[in-house]
């Protein structure tokens, strides 16, 4: 399936740097935010949160490990439009994060940071009707949840990292410039299949409970309802 997809975006991208002559080619670029509700990964914070200040007699949590639910990032890509038909290949990366303190009985501190991020590469059809229109794409998304290493302010350890296709649906309200358009585009995201996200239940209680066993599989839908607001160069 990943190789199909790489195959189809080449084959896009090409069809977008070579014929530009037929149509208009556009570079886009611009902002995502959405909300991405994760309920088996946020099942796991939270039990985690009560397990964690249960393990350590007379302590106190003072920031608990906040659930995943909303993220932002960025977009880019190319846009070959002819007419009212529209052809995109893009890349996309939404971004979250959370962290504990815990304050232990000692005076000690027990602190974890998480991330989670979902990169995708798509592939997509628009239809323009003057200021509107609307679009669907298919893409390979990768969704990953890392970790932050002790001692290194910068690096972080990756925990879980699962990739499937998923589909996208979307509306267009674009506003055309003679040299700068702007396009909003309210979007819903649906994976084509689950990630086990078992590996992070697995670390993140393993730390506090080293006999831990995670049950296997944790599937996590990371269906994705958000915005994207972008910027074409060129007249539209």
């Amino acid at each position: 399936m990943l190789n199909g997809i790489r195959i189809g975006l080449a084959a896009a991208l090409a069809v977008l740097l070579v014929s530009p002559v037929f149509g208009q080619l556009n570079l886009k670029v611009g902002y995502m935010g959405a909300a991405t509700p994760a309920p088996v990964v946020n099942k796991i914070i939270g039990d985690f949160n009560t397990r964690v200040v249960g393990t350590f007699a007379g302590s106190r949590l003072d920031d608990q490990l906040q659930d995943f639910n909303y993220s932002n990032g960025m977009e880019i890509g190319l846009r070959y439009r002819m007419g009212h038909v529209g052809l995109e290949a893009g890349w996309s990366y939404l971004s979250d994060k959370s962290d504990v303190l815990l304050s232990k009985a000692d005076g000690s501190l027990f602190q974890d940071k998480w991330f989670l991020s979902l990169t995708e590469y798509s592939l997509g059809v628009e239809n323009y009707f003057g200021y509107f229109g609307y679009g669907a794409s298919i893409g390979y998304r990768t969704a990953r949840l890392k970790t932050d290493i002790p001692g290194s302010s910068k690096k972080k350890r990756t925990v879980v990292t699962e990739s499937a296709p998923a589909s996208k649906l979307y509306l267009i309200f674009q506003f055309p410039g003679d040299k700068v358009g702007i396009a909003f585009k309210p979007f819903v995201q649906v994976p084509l299949k689950k990630y086990d996200v078992s590996g992070f239940d697995q670390e993140i209680n393993g730390q506090i409970d080293p006999s831990w066993v995670a049950p296997k599989p944790q599937n996590e839908k990371f269906l994705i309802y958000g915005i994207s607001i972008l910027l074409y160069n060129g007249k539209q």
